[in-house]
C-alpha cells in the first residue's frame, strides 16, 4: 500500500505502523534509487510512505528564512524563491527532493559561496514513532539536530551565476586532468568558483561555475580555458541564476529518457597522479563493456574552507577532514535489465581498484556522501566511530523502542551497521542519518 503523506496522516500512519509491526519504506524524489530503500518486497505485506507531491512553502522576509515541506523538490524551490527575488543554493538536479539533499550530505553548485555541506538549517521538524512532531535546532534537541543535518535551507538575495559546460577530446585526457587539478588548487582561494569533470567514452565534459556575472572567467580557470582540445560547448557561457542553471543541467544530464541510473562513490585527497591512474582504470574497464552499458566517472572538488564553514556552523555528522579533497562518482546509465550484472561488476571494479590505488598512496579518505553512495557501501562507517556513537545515542533517546531500526525496510540503517561490526565485514552497507529517525523526510 502506498500512502501520500501530510503532517496529520504522517503521524497517524506512523502509529499504525508501530501498532501493527508492519514493514514500511519511505519514498521521495531523488536521483539515486536503491533497491529496497523506497519499496517493500512483494513477498511480504508492508506500507510505502510516499512523500512526493505538493507541499507548503513560506518565507519570513525579515530573516530570509524559508520554510518548505519535505515534498518539495529543488526545481520548485529555485523557481518559487526567484519569483520573490531571492535565491537558494542547492542541488544541481532539480528532481531531487529538498530533504534528500539537505540531510544527505551533498555539495552544491559553488561549495564555498556559503556554509557548504548545507549546515545552515535553522530548524528540522521530525516525526517520531510515538506520533509526535519534534523540533530540532541548535538550541532545542541539539543532539538530534546534529545527527540529522548534513544540511540546511536559507534564502539569499538573488545570486548571479555565470556557467558553461565544455566538451573536450578524450585523447587529451592527461592535459585535461592536469588542468582540472590545477584549477582545483585555485578554488582554495576563491569562494565563488565551482566545477566538475565528467569522463565518458566519446568526450570529457568540464563544467565551470562562477557566482557572479563577469566579462570573462577569472584567470584561475585559465588552465582549462586555454586547453587546445575543446570540441564544443554543451552549454555556452551564460549569465543567469541558479534556477536557470538547474534547468540547463537537468536537460543536459537527462537527454535520454527511461534510463536506469546507478552510483558508487569514494573520497580522496587531491593528486594529479591519482587522477591519471583513475582515468586509466576507468578506461580499461569501459573498453571491455558493450556500449549499452554506459559507465562514466565524475569528480567534484571540496575545499578546506568548505569543510571549515561546516564546522563553524555547528558541525555535521559526515566526519570530513580539513584537507583539499575530491569526491569520485562512478555512475552508469542503461535501459536493459539484462545488462544489470555487467553494470554492477564494472562499477564495483572501478571503485575497488581506485580505492586500492588511493590506499597505497595514502590518499583515501573515509567519508562517503550518502546521496552518491550505492546500497552496498558502508556509508555509516565513513562517518567515524565518534559520530556513529552520536547517532546511536540519538536513536536510543528519540526512538527508544527502535521502531525505525526494526521496521524500516531498507536504508543506511544503524541496525545494519551493528551487524557488520559483529561479523567484521567493513565493506558492505550504509546509513542516511534521516533513515534512522524521520519519516517526514525521504
Amino acid at each position: 500500500m502506498a500512502v501520500a503523506l501530510n503532517e496529520r496522516l504522517d503521524l497517524d500512519t506512523l502509529l499504525i505502523v508501530k501498532g501493527s509491526g508492519s514493514r514500511f519504506a519511505i519514498r521521495s524524489a531523488g536521483h539515486n534509487a536503491k533497491h529496497g530503500f523506497s519499496s517493500v518486497s512483494t513477498e511480504e505485506l508492508g506500507i510505502v510512505l510516499d512523500l512526493r507531491g505538493p507541499e507548503s512553502k513560506s518565507l519570513d522576509r525579515k530573516t530570509s528564512i524559508a520554510r518548505m515541506g519535505a515534498c518539495n523538490n529543488w526545481s520548485e524551490a529555485f523557481t518559487w524563491l526567484e519569483g520573490q527575488n531571492l535565491s537558494v543554493i542547492g542541488s544541481r538536479e532539480g528532481r531531487v527532493g529538498l530533504s534528500v539533499f539537505l540531510l544527505g550530505g551533498r555539495v552544491d553548485f559553488v561549495p564555498l559561496i556559503r556554509d557548504s555541506l548545507l549546515t545552515t538549517a535553522n530548524l528540522i521538524q521530525v516525526a517520531l514513532a510515538n506520533g509526535t512532531i519534534l523540533n530540532a535546532n541548535a538550541e532545542e534537541n541539539s543532539d538530534l539536530y546534529l545527527a540529522l543535518k548534513g544540511g540546511g535551507l536559507q534564502a539569499h538575495p538573488l545570486i548571479k551565476v555565470q556557467y558553461t559546460i565544455n566538451m573536450y577530446d578524450p585523447s587529451d585526457s592527461k592535459n585535461l586532468l592536469d588542468a582540472f587539478a590545477m584549477v582545483q588548487e585555485s578554488m582554495e582561494q576563491d569562494p565563488k568558483m565551482g566545477m566538475f569533470i565528467n569522463v565518458r567514452r566519446d568526450f570529457i565534459a568540464i563544467g565551470m561555475f562562477y557566482a557572479d556575472w563577469v566579462v570573462e572567467l577569472p584567470a584561475a580557470f585559465d588552465p582549462i580555458v586555454k586547453l587546445g582540445s575543446l570540441v564544443g560547448a554543451a552549454v555556452p557561457t551564460s549569465n543567469g541564476t541558479f534556477s536557470a542553471l538547474n534547468e540547463i543541467l537537468e536537460e543536459w544530464a537527462y537527454k535520454m529518457q527511461d534510463l536506469k541510473h546507478a552510483y558508487l562513490t569514494t573520497m580522496t585527497k587531491v593528486s594529479h597522479e591519482l587522477l591519471h591512474q583513475g582515468y586509466q582504470i576507468w578506461k580499461d574497464i569501459v573498453d571491455q563493456l558493450p556500449r549499452a552499458v554506459n559507465v562514466h566517472w565524475s569528480t567534484q572538488p571540496l575545499t578546506q574552507a568548505a569543510v571549515m564553514a561546516g564546522r563553524n556552523s555547528g558541525g555535521n555528522i559526515l566526519g570530513l577532514e580539513k584537507v583539499p579533497q575530491s569526491y569520485w562518482i562512478f555512475a552508469c546509465d542503461l535501459k536493459q535489465d539484462q545488462d544489470d550484472e555487467a553494470m554492477w561488476n564494472a562499477l564495483d571494479a572501478a571503485l575497488q581498484r581506485s580505492k586500492k590505488l588511493a590506499v597505497d598512496r595514502e590518499l583515501l579518505l573515509d567519508p562517503l556522501l550518502p546521496t552518491f553512495a550505492g546500497a552496498s557501501q558502508n556509508v555509516l562507517a565513513g562517518f567515524g566511530a565518534e559520530n556513529v556513537k552520536k547517532l546511536q545515542d540519538a536513536a536510543r533517546r528519540y526512538d527508544p523502542e527502535g521502531v525505525f531500526q526494526k521496521l524500516q525496510n531498507g536504508g543506511f540503517l544503524l541496525r545494519i551497521y551493528d551487524k557488520l561490526c559483529l561479523c567484521h565485514s567493513p565493506d558492505v552497507v550504509r546509513l542516511s542519518c534521516l533513515d534512522v529517525f524521520s519519516s517526514s523526510n525521504p
